[in-house]
């Protein structure tokens, strides 16, 4: 079904507002990330920096099939590269000029593909154009993209696209054109993963109910309905054939809290709401910044709001403190920006009001069923973003599955989708009678004329239009009024006194910008209504209309833009004695943080160590640390591992000392305690480096001096097993719960005894001691290929202390050998004695990996045909 079908534009017109909203995107976007051309600034992103992209580029396309990550814990198997278009960048560009631009490009494919649905549903070319502008600017895409998440625009044009494809289901192209919005949500599922899967849940749902009030009999149209469905379903599963099954084996199999049961779904449920968006932080989507936008926003702009709170603290502030504060837990995050601006605000809302006119609506008996059904997807979709703040999202929780995803507020992505699609009906419509009708061109403008039209036009929108704008008014001056309350609420939730007054000071000013574009928003629509942009004037209402809705949505995502010095912080930060020295063969030995609390001189280590240290700088020079960065999904054997060796009793150097962990962050100070407590009997922990932490220059890069009386140690724990050791003695235990009990024994010695998973070796080792047992050493290593050298003494097993997994393939002297899971989670291969060149590799096959690029090649070439088709037809 098909709106506007009797109109047709010209293809020059069509191209000519194609390059209006692609050079406007360009002009818009290039003022906003104008640093990008500044010589080593790169974009902030927290979920993608450049120490990451560095880490991996070089791999990238080996990455296609599988990948893994070796930096952190002991390493683990992520989600395979997609070959997607921002794999195709990052292998053009390289890691530096991709941070510069991914981003602004990222928005720009989000503003073209919106155009080109709006294209496809016959809206006028300033409906097109200012979609697309809204679109790219929406600030939910809009700042998950510069937050590190460029795929969630990529994401959201991909649906844009899959409507379009869908939207005309009388073409006789109708079938092909089902494909081709399988291929679009492929693409969304191959760049988001599980969100890219809700907006197909949406996509079918629209297909579905454009079937039923298409034409024919009730069973025709299920029928047709449900077809189209199909193929969008195995088309798109084609296309993210390769993640489909990559994310199956790295994020549901193995993976701790993934089983079905009533108890895991409900010992999961806090793990699995913490990102909700409570209900009180939806006037966010009124009012930017007003709960702030994160946590190292100037001005005041923290966020401190609870998205993100872990539910202890919101049980524990909900008691009124009611008992000890949970420790170790994350009082809250930075919370998201959902803010779609104004103008979309007040026409979307316009089109829904209109909608239900019984007679005079602007907009046709389909028409309305669409509004209608895009403003239920959107209410449905903010209802289940409250997640734990209200029982809605416990349905979705009960789904199979469901519990596997993280994060309710990813639903806002759908509510914010919902909301363009309604805003560009409401726009047509408002156009429709403001715009285009044949009327006479209002030459001159007559005060009480001017008010006259504007009262004939809508009066019940214009006195809504002025109780809400005088509301506003009064609303801000309350809240301004009550700044001291607030101030002093953020004080209780854990801000100090300074920083509350700023933030608080924020809060209100943004409420007051809310106001002035509120104002102008009313009075520019007050303004059309009144009949003066009727006729040639129409074009200067599309230009001040796009100018107030850039301009409004580009000041609210301006917090957001924030840059590196990517030289600083990663070139002068990393010149040191203590990364030259961590970086130097990395594969040879872990880093770790010590675990002890300290006072201001630790607090300070563990600052620099989490935030500098182990999210940039390690991941820029490839340093191998027990720590881990960031794990949303943790592994069973991570999980049952980690609970042993930290279990009372074990010895607390157990853990390093299993794990390649040589290396140790902390205060010097605690060199007398580590082997006069932890380690009395051997002392195995002694001081390599001694270093201070300073800056040149306030907010410049954290850099490090080394001298002899610290106050900070690189320590070195002597008795960590190497990365590669022979074994002439092992044990076979088939029994993990009983190999992780024998492993923290304080008995039990490590570096003379390995433990082996494998009936295959089904007796115990020869001899009784490890002396002799040969000698190991690395030939090479990247992170899917390592070559060792062995030399056996006697009959071995070759321990790697990398994480097992089955997908690893192990080769001694060019022959297939038995991966062996040693150690309960760590790989190894036994040995005959002599000389062997032994080779790990790792590949989870290859299969899902053509078949997902035959569905591209494929996808390009029906969508070559309807081109094809379609200009023949119009020639």
């Amino acid at each position: 079904m098909r709106t506007n079908e009797n109109r047709t534009t010209p293809a020059s017109s069509v191209r000519r507002d194609f390059f209006i909203l692609l050079l406007g995107l360009i002009a818009v976007l290039v003022v906003l990330f104008h640093k990008s051309f500044q010589s080593g600034q790169v974009i902030f992103s927290n979920d993608g920096p450049l120490g990451a992209l560095v880490s991996q580029s070089d791999v990238t396309l080996n990455n296609l099939d599988c990948v893994w990550q070796p930096l952190n814990w002991l390493g683990t198997a992520q989600p395979s590269v997609p070959p997607s278009l921002v794999t195709l960048i990052l292998l053009l560009t390289g890691p530096i000029l991709y941070s510069k631009i991914i981003v602004p490009i990222c928005l720009l494919v989000l503003g073209l593909c919106a155009w080109f649905y709006f294209r496809q549903m016959r809206f006028n070319a300033t409906v097109c154009v200012i979609g697309g502008l809204a679109a790219a600017l929406n600030m939910n895409y809009f700042t998950s993209a510069c937050w590190g998440q460029i795929s969630r625009p990529l994401t959201l044009g991909a649906a844009f696209l899959a409507l379009a494809a869908l939207q005309d289901n009388s073409s006789k192209y109708r079938w092909v054109k089902a494909l081709l919005a399988g291929m679009a949500v492929g693409f969304s599922i191959m760049d988001s993963f599980d969100i890219g899967a809700i907006f197909s849940v949406f996509i079918a749902a629209f297909a579905l109910f454009q079937a039923l009030f298409g034409e024919g009999s009730l069973a025709k149209r299920w029928t047709q309905g449900i077809l189209r469905i199909v193929l969008v379903a195995i088309f798109a599963a084609l296309i993210s054939a390769q993640t489909l099954s990559s994310l199956v084996g790295t994020q549901i199999k193995g993976v701790a809290g993934t089983k079905q049961d009533e108890q895991t779904k409900a010992e999961r449920w806090d793990w699995a709401t913490q990102w909700s968006l409570p209900k009180i932080e939806t006037l966010q989507y009124l009012v930017p910044g007003l709960f702030g936008y994160r946590m190292d926003t100037p001005g005041g702009g923290n966020y401190w709001g609870s998205m993100g709170q872990d539910p202890e603290w919101t049980r524990y502030l909900d008691s009124g403190r009611q008992g000890q504060p949970p420790t170790g837990r994350m009082l809250r995050f930075t919370g998201g920006s959902t803010y779609g601006g104004l103008v979309v605000l007040v026409l979307a809302l316009w089109g829904v009001l209109q909608s239900f006119r019984k007679s005079s609506s602007p907009f046709s008996v389909s028409e309305r069923k669409y509004i209608w059904f895009w403003s239920g997807m959107a209410a449905l979709s903010l209802l289940l973003a409250f997640g734990r703040y209200a029982p809605f999202y416990k349905l979705f929780y009960a789904l199979p599955y469901a519990s596997t995803i993280r994060n309710p507020a990813k639903f806002l992505h759908i509510f914010d989708w919902a909301l363009l699609v309604v805003f560009g009906y409401g726009l047509q419509g408002f156009s429709r009678v403001y715009l285009e009708k044949a009327r006479a061109v209002v030459k001159g403008v007559q005060p009480q004329n001017w008010w006259a039209k504007v009262k004939a036009a809508d009066p019940k929108w214009i006195f809504g239009s002025i109780i809400t704008l005088l509301a506003s008014v009064l609303g801000w001056l309350v809240y301004a009024s009550s700044r001291t309350n607030l101030e002093s609420y953020l004080q209780t939730v854990g801000f100090e006194p300074t920083g509350a007054a700023e933030m608080a000071r924020f809060s209100v000013n943004q409420v007051g910008w809310f106001v002035l574009f509120l104002t102008l928003t009313l009075g520019l629509v007050t303004w059309i209504m009144s009949g003066l942009f009727v006729g040639a004037r129409a074009k200067w209402a599309g230009i001040l209309l796009g100018l107030l809705l850039t301009v409004d949505l580009a000041r609210a995502n301006a917090p957001w833009i924030f840059y590196w010095n990517a030289d600083e912080k990663y070139i002068q930060a990393g010149n040191n004695a203590v990364i030259d020295f961590l970086k130097q063969r990395p594969y040879d030995h872990r880093v770790a943080l010590l675990p002890f609390q300290s006072p201001p001189q630790l607090s300070a280590m563990q600052q620099v160590y989490q935030i500098e240290w182990l999210q940039h700088l390690f991941q820029y020079y490839k340093i191998q640390s027990l720590d881990i960065v960031q794990m949303s999904r943790t592994p069973e054997d991570l999980a049952a591992f980690e609970g042993a060796v930290r279990a009372q009793g074990t010895p607390l150097t157990r853990r390093w000392e299993l794990t390649n962990t040589r290396y140790l962050l902390g205060a010097a100070g605690f060199l007398d305690p580590l082997n006069q407590q932890i380690d009395p009997a051997q002392k195995r922990f002694k001081i390599h480096t001694l270093f201070n932490f300073y800056q040149t220059a306030q907010g410049g890069p954290i850099l490090v001096q080394t001298n002899a009386t610290g106050p900070y140690a690189l320590i070195e724990f002597t008795g960590a097993l190497p990365r590669a050791k022979l074994y002439a003695n092992w044990q076979v235990s088939t029994n993990d719960e009983a190999t992780l009990k024998q492993l923290a024994s304080p008995t039990f010695d490590p570096s003379q005894t390995v433990l082996v998973a494998d009936k295959l070796l089904a007796i115990n080792s020869p001899v009784a001691t490890n002396q002799n047992a040969g000698t190991v050493g690395f030939v090479s290593y990247s992170p899917k290929h390592i070559v060792l050298r062995a030399r056996a003494e006697v009959p071995s097993v070759l321990l790697l202390n990398d994480h097992f997994d089955p997908n690893w393939r192990v080769v001694v002297d060019s022959q297939p050998a038995t991966l062996l899971r040693c150690n309960y989670l760590m790989r190894g291969v036994q040995l005959a004695p002599g000389e062997h060149l032994v080779e790990f590799r790792f590949s989870s096959g290859e299969g899902s990996l053509y078949l997902t690029l035959a569905a591209i090649l494929a996808g390009f070439a029906l969508l070559a045909f309807v081109m094809l088709s379609h200009k023949r037809a119009a020639a």
